[in-house]
């Protein structure tokens, strides 16, 4: 990783190994804050960049300054006094110095009030063991309550520790993270002890004030721990079935059909275990499928009572709420119909008066064109009627002057009594 930190500096500071300006940069910091404060500020947006680009959401200060900005066995004398002024003003920040949820209402009161009585002395923080990005820490906070907010539709959600933890990348970064986010008020630490020590985050998801810890929270909290060790057996269970169903497989083709047997009674066993294990899943996501629906519902009839009780203070009846959302909805039809109108209608706030006064002289010499153009119509349609009663007496008078042949009468009666013979015979049959 080290490699590809000095990789990624190489290709955004161009002039790095140049010489003179190397030197400058590495050296300690001296005199007045305007001589150095151009060379602070490179070197702070350098660490944040590179954080920023690998997700270092937590850094070493030692890693920083001998791996980081290793130049051929020379580190910048400079690191210490940019990390600490970091840490002053605000850029960078302890794990410790974030309030830890899981130590205890006392302690947190305990620590609190010390701080207060006595300030702690500036800290060393190359002496650290690894410090926090705080620009980097907000951006991930957001970033986590977004995702979590993306699969729940309440105003607050309960996970595990684990998929905290899965979420956040790591134990030390969820450490930080629940850290930051319980001094924001926005997240609260669960635990319960069952049969196993179970924990958990609940991380508000909305604007409103995140409620307290509840015995429901901690019952929802093993469900959703309960689930999760399910899907996990469920899955041991998978892959446990398709190897003894290889391995059966395979004894067959090798003609050892005893082995195929014992492999086949695996397979059996796992495919009911299986089954037992996923009928208890299903109850368990009932359960809380349920227990959802319930918190549900009872906001919604919190939300009913809350209104009803504001319409009995301000004396409003249903009829006026009637009238009023009628009116509301014509109002929104009205404006619907008008936005409709305004979007098939182009906009003329752009278009000069010599533009309308040339697209009225263009449609004027259509129209005079297509005047012109309909008189010939006519005038055609009236000679095409004119040849066609003149073809249609031609045709009759043709007609009638037409003199058939004797022979041609006389086989067409003859053809016409022998098919009425015809059909005498066939009637008589």
């Amino acid at each position: 990783m080290d490699s590809n930190v000095r990789d990624f500096i190489a290709k955004e500071v161009p002039d790095w190994n140049d010489e003179v300006i190397a030197v400058a940069r590495f050296k300690a910091f001296s005199g007045q804050r305007s001589d150095w404060q151009p060379n602070f500020l490179f070197w702070r947006d350098l660490i944040i960049k590179i954080a920023s680009h690998f997700r270092f959401l937590l850094i070493r200060p030692s890693q920083v300054k001998n791996d980081w900005f290793n130049r051929g066995g020379l580190t910048p004398l400079c690191i210490d006094d940019v990390l600490s002024l970091m840490y002053n003003e605000g850029d960078i920040t302890r794990p410790g110095d974030l309030v830890d949820p899981t130590s205890g209402r006392f302690s947190q009161l305990v620590r609190k009030v010390t701080n207060l009585i006595s300030r702690p002395a500036a800290p060393d923080i190359m002496a650290e063991e690894s410090v926090v990005l705080t620009p980097l820490l907000k951006d991930k906070a957001a970033e986590v309550v977004k995702h979590l907010s993306e699969s729940h539709w309440n105003s607050s959600c309960i996970i595990t520790m684990k998929k905290f933890q899965e979420i956040c990348g790591g134990p030390d970064e969820a450490s930080v993270m629940l850290r930051y986010l319980s001094g924001r008020r926005t997240a609260q630490y669960l635990s319960i002890l069952k049969n196993e020590f179970v924990e958990g985050v609940k991380v508000l998801l909305s604007e409103a004030a995140l409620s307290g810890v509840s015995n429901l929270d901690c019952d929802v909290l093993y469900l959703i721990w309960t689930i999760e060790k399910l899907q996990q057996q469920l899955d041991v269970i998978d892959r446990r079935c398709e190897l003894s169903r290889k391995s059966a497989v395979a004894s067959l083709h090798s003609g050892n059909r005893k082995i195929a047997l014992r492999y086949a009674r695996e397979l059996k066993l796992a495919t009911q275990s299986r089954e037992k294990c996923s009928s208890l899943l299903n109850r368990v996501e009932e359960v809380l499928g349920v227990i959802v629906d319930a918190e549900s519902t009872k906001k919604v009839s919190e939300a009913m009572q809350i209104g009803a009780h504001a319409m009995k203070e301000n004396k409003i009846s249903m009829e006026d709420v009637d009238l009023c959302l009628r009116d509301v909805q014509e109002n929104i039809d009205s404006q619907k119909e008008i936005e409709k109108a305004l979007e098939q209608t182009p906009s003329y706030t752009d278009i000069d008066d010599e533009d309308i006064e040339e697209e009225l002289e263009e449609l004027e010499l259509a129209l005079e064109k297509e005047a012109q153009a309909h008189t010939p119509e006519k005038t055609s349609t009236s000679e095409e009627g004119t040849a066609t009663l003149e073809a249609s007496e031609l045709l009759s008078e043709t007609l009638s002057n037409l003199k058939l042949s004797d022979n041609t009468v006389g086989k067409s009666r003859t053809t016409r009594t022998t098919s009425k013979g015809e059909k005498t015979a066939n009637l008589a049959m």
